[in-house]
């Protein structure tokens, strides 16, 4: 393959990579935490768009244990997207022979 074939696939790859990725951003995923004790809707861009609490949560006597809570679930919800976006971008991208083009 010559290196101009080579440059031509690696940008259409990187086409495809960043249509995919703009699409991924523009989704929004709902996340629960704790059997639906928080549910977080979040955007493929990490933007968080609503987060729902449960009633029984909110103890004003305990706010701390909530504020873990809230803080585990939106660590969660990020740490799932960021793999979601993990395999979008190896499934266009997989172990790709372009030498490092991209």
């Amino acid at each position: 393959m010559n290196i101009q074939n080579l440059m031509a696939q690696a940008q259409k790859v990187q086409k495809e990579l960043q249509k995919k990725q703009e699409e991924f951003y523009k989704k929004e995923f709902a996340f629960d935490y704790g059997n639906g004790a928080i549910v977080i809707l979040i955007s493929g861009s990490s933007e968080i768009k609503k987060i729902k609490i449960k009633k029984e949560l909110i103890d004003p006597n305990d706010p701390i244990t909530l504020q873990e809570m809230i803080a585990e679930a939106v660590n969660s919800a990020y740490q799932q997207i960021k793999e979601k976006l993990d395999k979008l971008n190896e499934s266009v991208v997989p172990n790709s022979n372009l030498g490092g083009l991209i």
